[in-house]
């Protein structure tokens, strides 16, 4: 009976780290998706690094949004 109890309060203790752990998968996703294909497109068209800023920037946007449709699912 007390390894039940212990079984549940680890699964528990783990659960709790879920949310924040998308959150941060969310923002690092979507600024890494971002920074690869901005840098892709420049290293395509020869440009400075202008691309590579964008994309960051689109992609840390993509990660803000996404974690705005996640948070408001779980209400």
């Amino acid at each position: 009976m007390k390894n039940d109890d212990k079984n549940k309060y680890d699964s528990s203790m783990w659960e709790g780290f879920a949310v924040p752990g998308q959150v941060v998968a969310y923002i690092l996703g979507g600024a890494a998706l971002g920074l690869l294909a901005g840098h892709f497109i420049d290293d395509r068209l020869h440009s400075s690094p202008i691309a590579t800023f964008i994309g960051l920037l689109l992609g840390l946007a993509a990660g803000v949004y996404a974690i705005l449709r996640f948070v408001s699912s779980l209400k």
